[in-house]
């Protein structure tokens, strides 16, 4: 995907009417245009909801200079990442040199070149870009399952909270694998390992097999899984999966087991006792009617409705279909 078809917002900032037209008629076709005709209207978009993503500064305005605009914009924690490219009629080096040290990318001078500047404009949206993207996939390695490699809590707080203010019309689908720990007692945990490791391509494959690009699949720990997908395919992503996982879990028994239908192990007390095979247990619970406010009263939703999967014997689908 092109640079110009992420829709990047650029702020054009320049007293003059006829500048700031060319800039926006030459920048519009690829961009996201913002325009501000002083640096205090400036400042103020760029602490708006949704700041630009570079801004294009002039020097010589009046009341405030584009060199206080830029100083104020690399000072603030929430505005420093912001690229700044001066442009402007002041040419000497010694105001280059001031406009990079104020922390400025870049200098063009007027009159404009327009291929420079769309060059140089595509040249730092991209960079704007790829620092972002590093960012991001920095921060869900920290926060990824060190066993698969899925996202964690942290991150999928941010994808369920972001669904809530979006109002996304997706379902949250909280797993939990039955019998786990009675499996992991007889047969150790390397092999019950495998068995997260089992599950955890089963989430992902199943999302791929229905084709949902953008759908989240995070680990929460231990054998807590978690899929966020539209609600139209919330059921056909549940069936699936259930139908994948009954169909594989039984390689990890013994035969002895397998024709028995159950296991012998210890139940949390010391006795001992028979267990069923492995199962999973998946919690639907839907954002699409917009009937949750809080990411905690999604998590709440989501145990509760865990309960009432795990009450039905074998793998199941409980979906919280509540709409009011």
């Amino acid at each position: 995907m092109s640079i110009s078809e992420k829709n990047f917002k650029v702020l054009i900032v320049d007293d003059e009417r006829a500048n700031l037209n060319i800039l926006i008629e030459l920048l519009k076709p690829q961009y996201k245009i913002m325009a501000a005709n002083s640096g205090q209207k400036a400042l103020k978009a760029l602490m708006g909801a949704s700041p630009p993503d570079l801004v294009l500064l002039d020097i010589m305005m009046p009341d405030m200079d584009g060199y206080e605009v830029c100083r104020q914009i690399k000072s603030n924690d929430a505005t420093c990442d912001i690229p700044v490219i001066f442009v402007t009629a002041m040419s000497e080096v010694s105001d280059e040199t001031k406009g990079f040290k104020l922390g400025a990318v870049d200098y063009i001078t007027k009159p404009i070149s327009p291929a420079i500047v769309q060059a140089r404009v595509e040249t730092h949206i991209g960079f704007q870009y790829a620092l972002k993207e590093l960012k991001r996939l920095y921060s869900l390695a920290l926060d990824s399952n060190p066993m698969t490699g899925l996202p964690g809590n942290n991150t999928l707080t941010k994808r369920i909270k972001q669904a809530l203010k979006q109002k996304e019309a997706v379902c949250v689908i909280y797993s939990d694998l039955d019998n786990f720990k009675a499996f992991n007692d007889k047969y150790g945990f390397a092999l019950g390992d495998k068995v997260l490791l089992f599950t955890s391509n089963i989430f992902t494959k199943v999302v791929k097999r229905v084709n949902i690009p953008d759908a989240f699949v995070g680990h929460i720990g231990g054998d807590d899984f978690i899929v966020i997908v539209p609600s139209t395919l919330a059921q056909k992503v549940a069936d699936e999966i259930i139908q994948v996982f009954d169909k594989g879990i039984t390689s990890f028994y013994s035969d002895e087991d397998i024709k028995a239908n159950c296991i012998h192990s210890v139940n949390r007390q010391g006795e001992k006792q028979t267990f069923p095979l492995m199962s999973i247990s998946l919690a639907g619970v839907d954002l699409s009617h917009n009937l949750f406010n809080r990411f905690v009263e999604v998590n709440d939703a989501c145990t509760e409705a865990k309960k009432k999967a795990k009450s039905i014997p074998g793998s199941s689908f409980f979906m919280d279909r509540r709409r009011s």
